[in-house]
């Protein structure tokens, strides 16, 4: 986790020493792991994966404000934000996997 850590600090600009805001970045960084093994139907992913779970938490940390919003408009400035995870962080993970039931 500490990898994880310390490059989601450095791609938020936050100094690797400074740990004020360690525990709500770990709290991403496990949002970004929960949803994406949801996602991918998967308990856990290849090490190779870690990247892009930062990647997301960044993007979660970024748009936590704005959970829940599919459209903003401010004057005459609108913005319409994606639900679940981006398409470009789902296009670097695995495919899901696909449970086959047996009955």
């Amino acid at each position: 986790m500490s990898d994880s850590l310390n490059l989601l600090k450095r791609l938020l600009g936050i100094e690797p020493t400074d740990i004020s805001k360690d525990d709500i970045l770990i709290h991403y960084l496990n949002k970004a792991r929960g949803n994406i093994f949801g996602y991918c139907n998967v308990v856990t992913l290849p090490v190779e994966y870690d990247e892009v779970m930062v990647d997301y938490a960044v993007y979660l940390y970024k748009n936590r404000d704005s959970v829940g919003l599919t459209n903003k408009q401010e004057g005459e400035r609108s913005a319409t934000y994606e639900t679940g995870i981006p398409t470009s962080i789902q296009l670097a993970l695995p495919l899901p996997k696909i449970k086959v039931g047996t009955d």
